[in-house]
């Protein structure tokens, strides 16, 4: 296992050919998971770069990850959307995992809206829920441990308490309806088996994820503010058709996803 931050070069010539060309900056970065593409909808795209185009970056292979850096604009205001992800059942390293995230930071931007597709397993949450995350369990073994060589700002919350409660005001002035809840994230790309599932609810989780942590704890190492929002778009260990089914609901729940974060990025 790779124990080492990407080296500052990296980072270095991934912003250097960003801001090639843009005088505008950006504070506000968004991360989409499978599938919630819809929301770049409420954006107007002024640029769009493949990932493969972007030195160091780490290539998406996962089917519902469009593989793009976009960035975007919405009544005057600038973001980062990052059109899908990588994850470490990818073959990555926790290191290059989050990479992108440390890029986005060095940007400037300063507030993170990391959105996933989990499986329910709490109760009261089911398909086509908006879940906003309150806190998460690593299961990811080995991702804090990765990621030591980082002092963590221990006594600062994961998720913004204040994006939280942003966040439902805008849903309630538009009709959507949010839950709040504990993500579990692990390593996967596995379906929970009903044992596992009948394990995550006894030890607190509300959903289950394969991505969003890695780049969370990143997040709390660079002060960034985060915004975390799972989709549930099965209910863990009823697999319903399997990844592509998962990239078909999401696609068809998440214009509620898309009203949300376009309302919170209003209100920022």
């Amino acid at each position: 296992m790779d124990l080492r931050p990407p080296p500052e070069h990296e980072v270095e010539e991934a912003v250097a050919f960003l801001r090639a060309g843009v005088r505008s900056r950006a504070r506000f970065g968004i991360v989409l998971g499978s599938g919630l593409g819809e929301v770049r909808s409420a954006f107007r795209i002024k640029r769009r770069v493949p990932y493969g185009d972007i030195p160091h970056f780490p290539a998406s292979t996962v089917a519902g990850h469009r593989g793009e850096l976009l960035l975007a604009e919405r009544g005057g205001k600038r973001a980062y959307i990052m059109d899908g992800r990588v994850h470490r059942y990818e073959g990555h390293s926790f290191s290059r995992v989050t990479l992108p995230t440390r890029v986005l930071s060095a940007l400037g931007v300063k507030t993170i809206i990391i959105t996933n597709s989990a499986g329910g397993v709490g109760p009261g949450i089911e398909p086509g829920d908006l879940m906003l995350i309150e806190d998460h369990i690593d299961l990811l073994w080995g991702s804090l441990r990765e990621l030591a060589h980082e002092p963590s700002a221990v006594h600062k919350p994961y998720y913004s308490a204040k994006l939280i409660e942003l966040t439902e005001e805008v849903a309630g002035r538009a009709g959507v309806g949010v839950k709040k809840g504990v993500l579990l994230a692990t390593t996967g790309p596995t379906y929970e088996t009903r044992a596992e599932v009948d394990f995550v609810r006894r030890i607190g989780a509300d959903a289950v994820s394969m991505s969003t942590v890695p780049e969370v704890t990143v997040c709390h190492q660079l002060g960034i503010s985060v915004l975390g929002v799972s989709l549930i778009t099965n209910l863990a260990a009823h697999h319903g058709g399997g990844h592509e089914k998962v990239i078909d609901f999401a696609a068809a729940a998440s214009k509620n996803l898309s009203k949300l974060i376009s309302g919170v990025i209003d209100a920022l």
